[in-house]
């Protein structure tokens, strides 16, 4: 069974300091996260985690993890091959990806085309875009079924089930491959830390990389960027003693909260 994870590799914008989202204000350029370290969001690592635990399971399957995107993918394309992925791929593009679903979907579609996957997994949607419209479009332009808010699956060739979030509740799938996935990070599961053998026999591994030679069209700047006011609720009681002061906070606040 061949697999294919696209994941997407995001800056952390958390690294920044204020000064840096200060002077983002002044233009609009936005932030410059040209030298932020880049990392797969949560809901990509919770999907290698999935699969990894269905390989331990004892499940046949050829596993490929995908990226699109400029070289500081690279390190964590060796981090996927040392957990055990027996293909990484970096598609370069040094365009501005981050609001180019149908783009994005274009290549991974492109990928299958000429290399085959019976089961395509992605996050539900980016910390930086957060269109979620990626897995979709993709699930479109091959005819699959998709599948999105993903807590777990489990293969069972040539079917797959999965367990889907939703707000009525927990729903159950069992559908038979080719299907596109979309998963969904609850908290439960954490991505494995690959040993130090393992690491460095990851950084001789090969990594297939091919140019994108589509461009996107640029042109996406920030408009604006404001400070959230960062204030507590507080109201002051006003009274002349402490005791008059308890029976305010009694009579306005306690008391409706401790009535049955």
């Amino acid at each position: 069974m061949n697999i294919l994870l696209a994941f997407k590799a995001e800056p952390d914008s958390g690294m920044l300091a204020e000064k840096d989202w200060l002077a983002a204000t002044q233009d609009t350029c936005g932030p410059d996260t040209a030298l932020l370290r880049s990392s797969p969001g949560a809901d990509e690592q919770a999907a290698a985690a999935l699969l990894l635990a269905e390989r331990r399971a004892g499940c046949e399957m050829v596993l490929t993890a995908l990226n699109i995107g400029d070289e500081r993918s690279l390190h964590w394309l060796r981090y996927f091959s040392a957990l055990g992925f027996d293909k990484t791929v970096l598609l370069e593009n040094g365009a501005d990806l981050r609001f180019a679903p149908a783009f994005i979907a274009g290549q991974i579609a492109d990928w299958h085309y000429r290399h085959g996957a019976d089961l395509i997994i992605t996050g539900c949607q980016s910390s930086e875009g957060q269109n979620g419209q990626t897995p979709f479009l993709l699930a479109e332009m091959l005819g699959w079924p998709c599948f999105s808010q993903v807590t777990r699956f489990a293969l069972e060739a040539p079917f797959i089930s999965v367990d889907q979030r939703m707000e009525s509740g927990l729903r159950r799938c069992r559908v038979r491959l080719p299907a596109v996935i979309a998963v969904r990070q609850c908290g439960e599961v954490a991505l494995p830390v690959p040993g130090m053998r393992q690491r460095l026999a990851a950084a001789k591994a090969e990594i297939i990389r091919q140019p994108v030679d589509i461009v996107v069209p640029q042109g996406r700047n920030c408009l604006a960027l404001t400070r959230p006011e960062q204030r507590r609720r507080a109201k002051i009681i006003d009274g002349a003693t402490a005791q008059e002061k308890a029976r305010i906070l009694w009579r306005d606040y306690l008391r409706q909260r401790c009535a049955p």
